[in-house]
């Protein structure tokens, strides 16, 4: 797909979701334009509010079907009230299927028939003598308030922004680009409803329009230009929020591409390295091989959630370890409830993944059935009388138990406790009641105690 294909699948997109808020906010006007009209007719003389109330009805159903047709908990609502009622679902299948495309639909025509009947019947030529000057007015400013929301939504439909080819974004999809015919109504509509409202309402067709100053008649007939405006701008509002959509899907594919090339690199280097070395260690080439996994897994899990900072909670880093086993290894491993909040800063964060994939993964090599992680952390008293927080992870299994050589040359625990040591840590291993093995790793934060977010996990003088 070229530059132009995504732009032209962004805009259509873009224009869907803009336009379902532009809807749901014109509908409401355009009822609030129609409930000013019935409520002008309470200083209509009596004889002439049968005729006007005609001139209304069928804008008026416009205007209500427009409303369902922007709010579809409204529709829902309905449907679960008249379930008796076959032909209101296939009205409102009728209006969900209008969604995103150009195309005449029920409320369309019922709003614009409508506002031909309220413009020859209402204020226009065969409209009722008698209403006053300040009737007259009221009427005829909520009318065209009603007909330049009609064109408005008219002339920015989503579907004149479909491509040719079918869209599929998400739960919006194209059914093609709109006919040519109506690519041209759409062109003629601005100056089409300025020659027409000028012709309705500048003349002096009835008495009560006559005794209107024409000017004021004028002044709201060149009302109706501002659908042209109103298009121009969401056009250009549309063109720059496309723009800045591309440009941020490219600038995350190029810190996608520089964050995996250093991660992958970087983790395979240091296993190459381990390998090579006259010190090699099997266990320290695979503990390494595993962090690289769980950093790519964890870069993954970031793309799709972003904004979750250098850090973490304990939760997103045990999602990160377990996608990296295989599937009847992840059922044998849980995570205590009360820890997954946990949220850790980064230099701490990086040391509890690299703990939970190590001892996880040693205890379900081991053989042990049934794998439970917990992870806490305590507020203490440093060595200069400040307060530091300790992080403890505890990692308890039904294994076969420790062997003499946990701690031996070949287990890759002993990196892991070299790596504790460096931050005042220890790692320790006691046997559970009935079988099975505690290891508890525990270690201080770099990280002073007044800069740790609140969280209900950390207790003091644990």
């Amino acid at each position: 797909m070229d530059d132009s294909d995504k732009r032209a699948e962004l805009r259509w997109v873009t224009a869907v979701r803009a336009l379902d808020s532009l809807h749901r906010t014109t509908a409401w006007l355009r009822c609030a334009s129609m409930a000013v009209l019935w409520t002008s007719l309470a200083w209509t003389p009596a004889s002439a509010r049968t005729h006007s109330a005609l001139a209304l009805l069928l804008a008026t159903v416009g205007a209500v079907l427009s409303l369902l047709h922007a709010h579809p908990e409204a529709r829902a609502s309905l449907e679960e009230a008249s379930e008796r009622l076959p032909g209101l679902y296939r009205l409102f299948d009728h209006l969900d299927g209008a969604r995103g495309r150009a195309s005449f639909n029920l409320p369309g025509l019922a709003e614009g028939f409508g506002m031909a009947a309220m413009g020859l019947g209402l204020v226009g030529p065969y409209g009722p003598d008698g209403p006053g000057v300040s009737v007259m007015i009221v009427q005829l400013s909520a009318l065209m308030v009603f007909v330049a929301l009609v064109f408005v939504n008219i002339v920015c439909d989503a579907g004149y922004y479909a491509p040719s080819q079918h869209v599929k974004l998400g739960n919006d999809r194209s059914t093609g680009a709109a006919d040519g015919w109506l690519v041209l109504l759409r062109r003629l509509i601005p100056v089409g409803a300025l020659l027409i409202a000028g012709g309705l309402f500048v003349p002096d067709w009835t008495a009560s329009l006559t005794a209107v100053p024409r000017a004021a008649r004028v002044c709201v007939v060149l009302g109706v230009g501002a659908v042209a405006v109103v298009w121009w701008s969401f056009d250009r509002i549309l063109d720059a929020a496309v723009t800045t959509a591309v440009d941020l899907e490219r600038g995350v594919r190029d810190e996608a591409c520089r964050d995996l090339h250093s991660m992958s690199k970087t983790g395979v280097s240091m296993a190459i390295e381990a390998e090579q070395s006259d010190h090699y260690e099997r266990a320290e080439v695979r503990g390494l091989l595993r962090d690289a996994l769980v950093r790519i897994e964890e870069m993954r899990l970031d793309w799709l959630d972003p904004g979750r900072g250098p850090g973490g909670t304990v939760g997103t880093l045990w999602d990160a370890v377990l996608c990296v086993m295989r599937g009847e290894l992840r059922e044998r491993c849980d995570l205590e409830p009360g820890s997954a909040s946990v949220a850790l800063p980064s230099t701490d964060y990086q040391l509890a993944r690299r703990v939970v994939s190590d001892l996880v993964a040693n205890a379900v090599r081991a053989g042990a059935l049934k794998v439970v992680v917990s992870v806490r952390v305590a507020r203490e008293s440093d060595t200069h009388g400040g307060r530091a927080v300790r992080i403890r992870i505890t990692v308890a299994d039904d294994g076969p138990g420790m062997g003499s050589d946990a701690l031996g040359r070949n287990s890759s625990l002993v990196v892991l406790k070299r790596d504790l040591d460096r931050y005042q840590g220890f790692i320790e291993f006691a046997a559970c009641e009935g079988g099975g093995t505690r290891v508890d790793a525990d270690w201080s934060s770099r990280q002073p105690a007044e800069r740790w977010p609140v969280q209900a996990a950390i207790r003091e003088g644990e």
